[in-house]
């Protein structure tokens, strides 16, 4: 097996679950993580070339490293290991024409002022020691570490190198960049389509994507969501090569979804068939589209929130709205367990509702598994006991810090 590190996104949690679930769903043989700050760093039986190409497919990792070398002791031995000869034969993607390279540190604890100046300085003598024989360049950045953004323009990873120093405690991981996270297919995907819906359409590209990653395995063929809103989650299948079927009560947020869908796959040049018979307006507590029981698919859905809010509600306002959104939420599960009892997994965001008396959330957990859907655990107990991005009840949380209603993302089996 192959050491490889993996930069997780703003919800680190929820971004470890996503590439977790990935990679045993997927069947991808690899050992046990170790989790520090945004650093995982696990080995995987995949080469490098093979991790490079699920970038695309997971929308919490943010960048991905292939670990060269590892040792103890201090930040400074790195002299001895990154030599003229090593950089170019096992870190420099080539060297006919301008190399670029960076270095990024990720570091617990926190690099000292010390040693982010040897280390600048460092790197300018290995431009030194090669600049007489080769065309190179050292990119710099006055913090830590060079953004996503910094690498792909100065096009690092394809012309020279990130070199990245990971360190936990006194262990050191040397290795280099493979891949960054596509942020302006993300964003075109986002801002970009003919018809977004501010009322139904918020759900970021990335969180649908981490949805399905969470929710699907290796046999799934359909992502089907039965509050597809603008599409958001079945454009995000559709990118994965995922069939996709939705449905809306909203007349509007089924036109809107027909004609998001249609752009992505001209824009994307994607397979897509005729999309507008597998979107329709039904309503997701009564629709029986019998078509779509089968095992081989999966509902990956944010439903319907909640009204706007502009002002921190008092708890008793809270607490009406979710009793409100539990009947929507209930009537869904038992429709699915009476017109779908072949689906076996369910992907669903609750709202989280920030009173002035704290957290309210949508009780309904103990209702859902008396209809046989029960919550499935993704990461150990010991992992998400202390961590901000987990709710008390195990639901990974996703927010701005100023948002009022928060996402609470679960994953349901239904029982055999």
């Amino acid at each position: 097996m192959q050491t490889y590190a993996f930069l997780l996104g703003t919800h680190p949690i929820l971004s470890l679950a996503e590439l977790m679930s990935f990679l045993d769903n997927q069947k991808i043989p690899h050992g046990k993580f170790t989790l520090f700050d945004s650093i995982v760093i696990i080995n995987i039986k995949k080469t490098p070339e093979e991790i490079t190409k699920l970038q695309s497919e997971l929308g919490g990792i943010i960048k991905t490293f292939t670990v060269i070398k590892q040792f103890s002791g201090k930040i400074f031995e790195i002299e001895k290991i990154l030599t003229a000869e090593v950089l170019l034969k096992e870190f420099f993607a080539q060297k006919r024409k301008k190399i670029n390279f960076g270095i990024s540190v990720y570091s617990d604890p926190d690099p000292s002022y010390a040693e982010l100046n040897w280390l600048t300085n460092f790197a300018h003598n290995i431009k030194r020691k090669l600049k007489d024989e080769y065309s190179i360049r050292y990119v710099e950045d006055r913090g830590w570490h060079l953004s996503s953004v910094q690498v792909e323009r100065n096009r690092l990873i394809d012309t020279g190198a990130e070199i990245t120093l990971i360190r936990n405690g006194h262990d050191f991981y040397l290795g280099k960049t493979l891949t960054v996270q596509d942020y302006r297919s993300y964003s075109q995907r986002d801002w970009d389509k003919p018809s977004p819906d501010a009322k139904s359409g918020m759900l970021p590209p990335k969180l649908a994507q981490m949805m399905i990653n969470l929710t699907r395995d290796k046999r799934t063929k359909t992502i089907y969501d039965p509050f597809c809103g603008s599409g958001i989650v079945l454009q995000e299948a559709m990118m994965l090569g995922l069939k996709v079927y939705g449905s809306d009560i909203a007349p509007e947020a089924v036109k809107n979804t027909i004609s998001n869908l249609e752009w992505l796959a001209k824009v994307k040049k994607l397979p897509a068939g005729r999309i507008s018979a597998r979107i329709k307006e039904a309503d997701a507590t009564k629709n029986d589209w019998r078509v779509l029981d089968s095992t081989d698919t999966v509902i990956v859905a944010e439903p319907y929130l909640g009204p706007p809010l502009r002002m921190i509600p008092f708890a008793p306002q809270a607490q009406t709205i979710l009793r409100e959104l539990s009947l929507l939420y209930l009537g869904f599960f038992k429709n699915l367990k009476h017109n779908f009892p072949h689906i076996q997994k369910v992907g669903l965001v609750f709202p989280v509702i920030r009173s002035r008396d704290g957290l309210k959330y949508l009780n309904i957990l103990d209702e859902v598994a008396g209809l046989k859907y029960t919550r499935k655990v993704i990461l150990s107990p010991e992992v998400t006991k202390k961590d901000a991005g987990v709710s008390p009840r195990g639901g990974f949380l996703y927010s701005r810090p100023d948002q009022l209603v928060l996402r609470e993302i679960f994953v349901f089996e239904r029982e055999k």
